[in-house]
Parts: C-alpha cells; structure tokens; sequence
C-alpha cells in the first residue's frame, strides 16, 4: 500500500465567497475542519497549507505556502516540500462531497479526476522540479502537470464558490433507513424531523412521522431491495444517505444499498454482537460503522440506540461505539 501525505490546500482569496472559505462551516464543522479529517483517514499524514497568518482560529497548525500571490500550486509546492512520503493528495478546502475512499484511491494510483480537473489529486515528488520550473516560468495553471487520470463521479468533485452553494451541498436530502420501524425507529424520526426526505424499509411499516415513506419488503430478497430503492430513488431524489441495521442471513443487502446511494453519499450500518463490515466500499461513497455495547451490565435502549447512531451519523467517523463493548 502506498504510503501517502494528504495536503488540505486553504490559502484561496474567496473572492466571491466574501470570507475565509475554511472557516465557513458545512454540517457542523468547518471546511478546513472536515478536509483535514477526510484526508486523515485517507492518508498517512496531512499538511494543511496557506497562508499562515490569514486563519488563526484554526485548532490546527498552517503551514505558510511563502508565496506573494494566491494559487494552488503554491500550496501544492509547499506541501511537496514538507511531505514524508513520496505521494501527496492535495485537496482544495472548497470540496466537501469529496470521499475518503475517492481520495486514497487518486493517491494509490498517482492520478487526477482528469487533465480538465487536476484537483482533488495526487502529485509524486518527482513532479517537484516541474513544477518549480513552471512557476519560475510564470506558469501557475495545474492542468496537465500530471497525465495519469482516475475518472470519478462529477459529484465528488463539487465546489462551492458562493455561501448559498455551500448551503445548497449542505441541504437534508434523501435518506433511507433499513430497518427504520424497530430500535431505529427514533433515528427514522429525528432524520425527518431534520428535513430529511426519507424512506423507511421494514417489512411490517407502521406510520412512522411525517416526511417518512414506508416501503414494506423483506431486504433479504436482493431483487426485491434493489427494485424499492430504485423506486424510492425514482420518487424522492438521489439517496445521499442510509442508516442500515441488517442481519447476517441478507449478505447481498449492504452492498445493494451501497451500490444505490449516490456519489458523496454515506452508508451507516450498524452492528449489534456481531460485526460484518461491507467489502469492498465503493470508492464513491463514505462508509461509517456503529457498534452498540451495553451500559453498566445492561444492553441498550431503544431510545440509546436511536441517539446513539444519530450521533454517528453527525460525527461521520469511520467507526462509532454506543455504550460499552467488551
């Protein structure tokens, strides 16, 4: 596996934004926040990269990109120069859809989305002096510096150059909860009271709250899933989130919820006693875990549970453990 140092690029002028794009917040935290987190769990180190006197109220060192003007090829110089490893996957603070698995997968194959979209991307050392004669040339532009291309969803790459973009990518969206009627039933609510459209797979629905679609199906029949997401898609609009709590005789079901939710999207699954992760993740979504534990010597509530995967879900960590696991 390739070693990789993660470089979060914050040294923009946000011109149009009106204020320091890094410090806008995007669900919950802020944007340098969430790229530094996103490129941590990709990456083997990150470097954030900027203008070192322009954000202090970062929790988080800035390392001065020592240029005049304002490009990202100055902080993509920087960041090679101050990297460990010999492969860096520069972000721009300004991609917040963008997926951990999307951003290892451009480093472990030394790539950018294409020579139109030179980042998110990887750069290896080796392009260091290219790069450095370019600039002296006054060359400041990015595209073509690396050929070597992964092709990734337009949606993982989106950018908000405006507060109302950023808001817009921010906005509750479709969720889907398998399994939303027994101990998930408090996550279904809270999803929808949010403003999440969501759709709640069990196969006895009850009513549920407002803004949540029962679908009645047993998820352990893989057409029969595949066929009521699609529908649920179809009617509500691109899944950008599923909270599934899934039983080990439906194998084929995570991936099929995996496999519906659009690029950017997040698949949640919980566990109870036993953990059986999904693999492989598609490179386009985030996938989180949830394992419930008990509390002083007694199992969980249904109403520990819900606030416990709700909590998960605003976290957006890789794993998440509700109570006590022994």
């Amino acid at each position: 596996m390739t070693r990789l140092t993660g470089v979060l690029l914050v040294g923009g002028a946000s011109r149009r934004f009106g204020s320091p794009k890094a410090l806008a917040r995007f669900r919950g935290e802020t944007l340098a926040e969430r790229g530094r987190r996103l490129l941590a769990e990709a990456c083997d180190e990150v470097v954030v990269v900027g203008k070192a006197d322009d954000l202090p109220g970062l929790p988080f060192p800035v390392v001065d990109d020592g240029a005049a003007d304002r490009a990202p090829v100055h902080g993509l110089l920087a960041g090679l120069r101050r990297a460990r490893h010999d492969v860096i996957v520069a972000l721009p603070v300004d991609n917040p859809l963008v997926t951990p698995g999307a951003l290892r997968a451009l480093g472990e194959a030394g790539a950018v989305p294409s020579g139109r979209i030179p980042l998110p991307g990887a750069y290896p050392r080796a392009l260091l002096p290219v790069l450095e004669e370019r600039v002296a040339r006054g060359e400041i532009s990015l595209r073509g510096v690396n050929p070597t291309t992964l092709d990734l969803p337009d949606a993982l790459l989106a950018d908000a150059d405006t507060p109302e973009e950023l808001a817009a990518l921010g906005l509750p969206g479709h969720a889907v909860v398998v399994g939303g009627t027994g101990m998930l039933l408090g996550t279904t609510r809270a999803l929808a009271a949010r403003g999440h459209r969501v759709t709640s797979v069990a196969r006895r629905p009850t009513e549920v709250a407002d803004g949540v679609a029962p679908a009645a199906l047993d998820y352990r029949e893989s057409d029969v899933l595949r066929e009521a997401l699609a529908d649920a898609i179809a009617e509500r609009g691109p899944l950008e989130l599923a909270v599934c709590w899934i039983h080990t005789d439906a194998p084929e079901a995570p991936a099929i919820v995996a496999n519906a939710l659009a690029p950017g999207g997040r698949l949640v699954q919980v566990f109870g006693t036993r953990r059986w992760p999904l693999t492989p993740v598609p490179l386009a979504i985030a996938y989180r875990e949830v394992l419930l534990g008990a509390v002083g010597g007694r199992w969980l509530t249904h109403d520990e549970i819900a606030a416990g995967v709700l909590d998960a879900v605003d976290a957006d960590e890789p794993c998440r453990v509700v109570g006590e696991r022994g």
